[in-house]
């Protein structure tokens, strides 16, 4: 069970906590995506760090980002933690994370998902480093 403390500083720092976990919490970045072709920008959202994932996935709430004169530039393949496989189009869009534009970066969009993760292919291999702290549970980014 966390202490008033603890959950404080959890919130403060950008931490989800695994609810299946008692140990095991998940960092995340707010950030703004948009779509380059239209201008059309979302809301702030948080967007789940998965280092283990090859491609950003979107969730449901972007939809209005894309609209049927969008082009697709794929399809891909995507397999979650639960074994599932689905296919998804793949778009390219612009992400701003602490005042830093990420441009064109590729993404699938899984218009079912409640979360949003940014994996590896466009985001984390563009940075010089990731660091997490599981101790000071915190995320940080060095451009």
């Amino acid at each position: 069970m966390e202490t008033k403390i603890e959950v404080a500083l959890r919130l403060h720092n950008n931490i989800l906590k695994n609810q299946t976990s008692k140990s095991f919490y998940l960092p995340y970045l707010d950030g703004i995506i948009e779509n380059p072709l239209n201008g059309e920008k979302s809301t702030v959202q948080r967007f789940l760090i998965d280092t283990g994932a090859s491609i950003s996935v979107l969730g449901r709430v972007f939809h209005r980002l894309f609209d049927e004169k969008t082009p697709i530039n794929e399809y891909a393949i995507v397999k979650y933690g639960d074994g599932k496989t689905r296919e998804f189009p793949v778009y390219k869009v612009n992400l701003k994370v602490q005042g830093v534009l990420f441009k064109d970066l590729i993404v699938a969009f899984d218009k079912q998902m409640e979360t949003h993760l940014l994996g590896n292919l466009g985001f984390i291999n563009e940075l010089e480093h990731l660091g997490i702290s599981k101790k000071r549970k915190k995320i940080s980014l060095i451009f």
